[in-house]
C-alpha cells in the first residue's frame, strides 16, 4: 500500500493516510471496544486529509486549534452526556492533537494558546 519513497519526500498526507489505514486495519485493539473512538478519529483524519491539501499551514493549524479549544470547553462543561458521543469526540480530539504535534510538538503542550 505504501510507496517506497525517500523519507525526504514523506508528507503530512502520508502520515494521515497511514493513520487512517492503521485505524481501519489494526488488530491490536478490540474494534468493538474502541468503535466510537475510532469513528471520531476517522472523522478527524478524513477532514484533515482534505484540508492539508488546500490550506496553508497557518490556516490549518488555526482551524484545528480552534476546534481543540472548543472541544476542551465542551469536555470541561461535561456537554457530552452520551458515552458514545464522548468517546467519539475524544477520538476526534486525539486525532487532531496527533497531527498537530507532527507539525509542531509544542501543540501537544500548549493547545490552549494558539499564539504559537
Amino acid at each position: 500500500m505504501f510507496a517506497d519513497k525517500k523519507v525526504a519526500q514523506f508528507t503530512i498526507v502520508d502520515i494521515i493516510e497511514r493513520k487512517i489505514h492503521f485505524t481501519n486495519t489494526n488488530t491490536i485493539f478490540d474494534k468493538t471496544e474502541f468503535q466510537y473512538e475510532n469513528e471520531g478519529e476517522l472523522l478527524a483524519y478524513n477532514e484533515m486529509l482534505l484540508d492539508v491539501k488546500v490550506m496553508s499551514e497557518n490556516d490549518f493549524v488555526n482551524k484545528y486549534l480552534n476546534i481543540i479549544n472548543k472541544l476542551s470547553v465542551q469536555f470541561e462543561n461535561e456537554e457530552f452526556t452520551d458515552k458514545r458521543e464522548l468517546e467519539k469526540m475524544s477520538g476526534y480530539n486525539n486525532a487532531i492533537v496527533s497531527i498537530l504535534t507532527c507539525i509542531n510538538p509544542i501543540y501537544e503542550y500548549a493547545l490552549e494558546d494558539s499564539s504559537y
